[in-house]
């Protein structure tokens, strides 16, 4: 009875903690989407998309080429197509998993200085049923939804 009684109070605790860490912002989670395909200058890639509420990593995962970004949505697209910004995550690669937990350090892919002058990164540019951006080195990576 006693084993009982502390397991249903750990699980209870450890349920509480999970909730307000998740409600009041400080993780976040991303889920694999399994029904993207990624396109590099027009040429279908292997690859996969973390996607959570406001932000998703995309991850390109050529042979022996892989590499993410960070993808994160305004919440709205403006009239030119913009619906939010892009960053690089440089040698952090995001592991191939169904689900990503997210915090404010976590994954780390942040700007940095030869990444160019815009401090918010590259536009996202929603193209109907895809979105695409364009990378410091000029390819154009597609994520079709």
């Amino acid at each position: 009875m006693k084993w009982r009684m502390l397991s249903a109070l750990i699980f209870l605790l450890v349920s509480f903690s999970c909730a307000y860490l998740f409600f009041s912002g400080k993780i976040d989670y991303l889920v694999l989407n399994k029904r993207v395909t990624i396109d590099v200058n027009g040429t279908p890639v292997p690859g996969d998309m973390l996607e959570g509420r406001a932000t998703a990593i995309v991850t390109t995962r050529d042979a022996g080429k892989k590499h993410s970004y960070q993808l994160f949505f305004a919440g709205d697209t403006d009239f030119t197509g913009n619906m939010g910004f892009v960053v690089d995550c440089h040698e952090w690669v995001a592991p191939h998993l169904p689900f990503l937990l997210e915090t404010r350090s976590y994954p780390p892919c942040n700007m940095l200085p030869e990444d160019g002058p815009k401090p918010w990164g590259w536009p996202l540019i929603d193209k109907g049923n895809s979105m695409q951006f364009v990378t410091k080195d000029q390819a154009t990576i597609g994520i079709k939804r």
